[in-house]
């Protein structure tokens, strides 16, 4: 191999590791970027929006749910005596048509979510942001509509 070609494969493999390695770098790098603890705090399940193709709750354990509250904190979710622990608050953002079609196999009109949708993971269930005091839940295949609880104030 002549020495002049060893001179330009060099540089390039170097290149080459270089690219690599930032490829590699990226996905812890946005690891923390891909997560929203925004919706940790007290929500108020107001209505039943509309549920999946296929769901865990019939129509009357939905309408129970209503008046509810779920309770998102950096360590479990509750609702009612369901809790679930370990939330990963990871982030999945994409075409509202889109996304409810491969995911969730339901339509998003009835929903009034913004488009492109952003979802949270809380593990048993996903949050859909509509306004940070906003979010549809999306309990066992049936959409709620949720208000956020601020704490009273003292006087």
């Amino acid at each position: 191999m002549p020495s002049s070609y060893r001179m330009i494969c060099l540089p390039t493999l170097a290149c080459v590791v270089a690219i690599a390695w930032s490829a590699l770098a990226t996905p812890q790098t946005l690891a923390a970027e891909l997560h929203d603890t925004s919706v940790i705090g007290q929500w108020k399940l107001t209505s039943v929006l509309d549920s999946a193709d296929v769901s865990g709750l019939d129509d009357d354990e939905a309408r129970k749910l209503v008046g509810k509250v779920l309770k998102i904190s950096k360590d479990n979710v509750q609702i009612g005596a369901k809790v679930c622990d370990s939330p990963d608050f990871e982030v999945i953002s994409g075409d509202r048509n889109e996304y409810f079609k491969r995911r969730v196999h339901a339509s998003p009109e009835k929903l009034g979510l913004p488009d492109p949708v952003t979802s949270v993971h809380i593990n048993c269930a996903y949050v859909y942001k509509k306004t940070p005091d906003r979010l549809v839940l999306n309990w066992q295949g049936v959409f709620f509509d949720a208000v956020r609880q601020r704490p009273k104030r003292k006087n």
